[in-house]
């Protein structure tokens, strides 16, 4: 785990009144999968088809997926939507809950919030028989995938993190408190 000396940097919710309007607010809890994408999209679609430059908030508690999954929402909100999306990471923003998370204009976390960062898995259905060439796409797919879950947290970083300092972070199943990850630049503060 990262040594980080740093002073929480907090923000008071009440001084954000205006962009937390429960109306607007959504949640993904749970896991990163196909109908929670689904459904959560649909849901930014009608608060953007409603009032386009109002802030849209996300509250992200998620043990995390397939990273494929994670990364269509991360594309199709800084890239297609582009709602003035604030997302507010609470408990577990674990995997690729990490990349939702990160689709944010404004990244927020809650003091009890941890986030995990790890290589990419696969688990398989036993039993299970796969080929050589088989084998080399699913080793070639998931360095492709780390590569590219890395790049997206040091381009969110700020400037803070390289892809390699990620890349090895998620080698050795970093776990971030909430104030790590402001250092780190993965979020814009602490909520209290």
């Amino acid at each position: 785990m990262p040594t980080i000396s740093s002073k929480i940097i907090t923000e008071d919710v009440s001084r954000l009144a205006i962009s937390f309007d429960p109306h607007r607010t959504i949640q993904w809890i749970g896991g990163v999968s196909g109908c929670t994408l689904a459904e959560v999209t649909e849901k930014i679609q009608s608060l953007i088809l409603e009032s386009p430059l109002e802030p849209i908030n996300l509250l992200v508690t998620s043990h995390g997926g397939p990273t494929g999954i994670g990364m269509s929402f991360y594309d199709s909100m800084r890239s297609i939507y582009k709602p003035n999306l604030y997302t507010i990471g609470s408990g577990d923003v674990d995997s690729s809950g990490i990349i939702v998370f990160l689709s944010g204009a404004r990244r927020f976390l809650t003091p009890n919030t941890t986030l995990l960062l790890h290589l990419a898995g696969r688990t398989f259905d036993m039993p299970k028989r796969l080929t050589t060439p088989e084998l080399e796409s699913i080793i070639k797919e998931d360095k492709l995938k780390d590569f590219q879950y890395a790049s997206v947290i040091a381009d969110r970083s700020g400037g803070q993190l390289t892809v390699q300092k990620v890349l090895n972070l998620m080698a050795h199943n970093t776990v971030l408190t909430p104030t790590e990850a402001v250092k780190l630049g993965i979020a814009d503060s602490v909520l209290v």
